[in-house]
């Protein structure tokens, strides 16, 4: 009796830590599209100030200086996180996201973009970051247990706050001022900052108590800080890279093609609307609100169906499976453009997007050798993200401009989505490789098979394994 007490006290205790990261997490979805939401009206307040054409140039830069440090931080962010301890690190990013919001905010109350700007930078510095730390304390409660629906919750509700900015950041700006709209922004940031205080103290203290109850003090990753300098650090890194399985490049790489064939594509689908299927006669302001609209239906697809689709994948596995599925319907999202109304499109990249990202992740969690350098290769795979995102739209730009049609545009995507699913295709063959195949669903099997053996199949040695906590 007792013990199912302690099951199901283990079980709620699991889920409140799920519910504050994914709280500590909604600060930073809400405040990241503010600035594109509220193009109109900095482009109004600023113009004077700078000029037109030199306040697009700054403008640019809101992404451009939050981008750039997010090729190599979250690399670096990550395997801090498993060398210094991930509760550590998580404070230090959530600080910068807060500091960056209030400079944000500073910026746009004294009217001075520079200050704005900084405030992306500062952004910048720990937004991405914070999402790997999440994603690490996620891994860490759910490993084995129900972690497909857990990444997929997460997925659903920090997304609903994209959704949430969309609708109230402009509305807020129309009525009481950009500023009130960024100033909202920070507050949010934080509740998402204490969130984030209440959730390492509850890991903290219970990992304090699993330390007494079995009385086991050594080889965790958190106890102490370890010093080392700047060679030490990238020597160690590269050592974790090379130490890296073949199949985690696989998943980097689809990942990548995926996450730029349907994330950059929404980032620039209003254009696209506008010029293939909106009148041109209609006034610019509605136009841009129909595109809008069209815009947040992948993310509202996601906010709903990510749950279900991450509870089915714990049930029946096929991980795989889902990630080629969600790839092959990036394809045909992409092609319904192109032919017909754009509602057909965005529904079709939402579900294709909620069965991607709910899969993905918990793919990376049954990756050999991710027990220990977990925040490593989380990092990695942000950073290689990160690189894409911040090539892809200078493609993209350049295609714009010699290109008469966005046409072109929608067809060097649909190029990205082609090259997802021919990576997808050869991920299940190389999975058939495996030992165990990342599509069952035997859980308790992948996590054994992750702790105790090696990429190849050969046993750890006995001083290499891992004991789950």
């Amino acid at each position: 009796m007792k013990k199912r007490q302690d099951q199901l006290s283990s079980g709620f205790l699991r889920y409140i830590i799920l519910l504050l990261a994914c709280i500590a997490l909604y600060g930073n979805m809400f405040i990241f599209d503010q600035p594109a939401l509220l193009k109109e009206q900095i482009m109004q307040t600023y113009s004077p100030i700078y000029g037109e054409h030199l306040t697009s140039f700054y403008f640019s830069f809101m992404y451009s200086f939050y981008s750039i440090p997010n090729i190599i931080l979250p690399l670096v962010g990550g395997f801090m996180s498993d060398v210094f301890g991930y509760r550590k690190m998580s404070l230090i990013f959530m600080f910068f996201v807060i500091l960056g919001q209030g400079f944000l905010y500073f910026g746009s109350s004294v009217a001075n973009l520079k200050y704005m700007i900084l405030g992306r930078f500062m952004f910048g510095l720990g937004g991405e970051s914070l999402c790997v730390a999440s994603s690490i304390i996620i891994n860490k409660w759910f490993f084995g247990k129900e972690l497909s629906f857990a990444n997929a919750l997460n997925l659903s509700i920090i997304r609903s706050a994209t959704v949430l900015g969309t609708y109230i950041s402009p509305r807020i700006a129309e009525k009481s001022g950009m500023t009130t709209a960024f100033g909202v922004g920070f507050g949010i940031t934080l509740i998402s900052g204490a969130a984030l205080l209440v959730m390492n103290f509850i890991d903290s203290y219970t990992e304090i108590l699993q330390k007494r109850n079995l009385q086991k003090t050594e080889g965790l990753l958190d106890n102490s800080i370890q010093v080392m300098d700047f060679g030490e650090l990238v020597k160690q890194i590269l050592e974790d890279i090379r130490m890296f399985p073949k199949i985690f490049w696989i998943l980097t790489f689809i990942m990548t093609t995926f996450y730029t064939s349907v994330l950059i594509f929404i980032s620039f689908s209003s254009g696209i609307i506008i010029d293939l299927w909106l009148p041109a006669d209609a006034p610019v302001e509605q136009n841009q609100e129909v595109a809008g609209e069209l815009m947040g239906i992948p993310y509202l697809c996601c906010t709903f169906l990510s749950p279900f689709v991450g509870l089915m994948v714990d049930k029946v596995g096929q991980r795989i499976k889902f990630l080629a599925i969600g790839c092959a319907l990036v394809f045909l999202g992409l092609v319904l453009m192109l032919l017909f109304y754009p509602i057909f499109c965005m529904l079709t990249l939402g579900l294709s997007y909620a069965l991607f990202a709910s899969t993905i992740w918990t793919s990376i969690a049954f990756v050999q050798y991710f027990i220990i350098q977990r925040g490593t290769a989380f990092g990695v795979m942000n950073s290689v993200q990160n690189f894409a995102f911040f090539v892809m739209p200078l493609f993209i730009a350049f295609i714009s401009a010699e290109a008469s049609s966005q046409v072109s545009v929608v067809l060097f995507f649909l190029i990205l989505a082609s090259v997802s699913l021919i990576i997808a295709i050869y991920l299940y063959i190389e999975d058939q490789n495996r030992p165990v195949s990342l599509n069952s669903n035997d859980q308790k099997k992948l996590m054994n098979f992750v702790n105790n053996h090696k990429e190849d199949g050969e046993e750890f040695e006995e001083e290499e394994i891992i004991v789950p906590k």
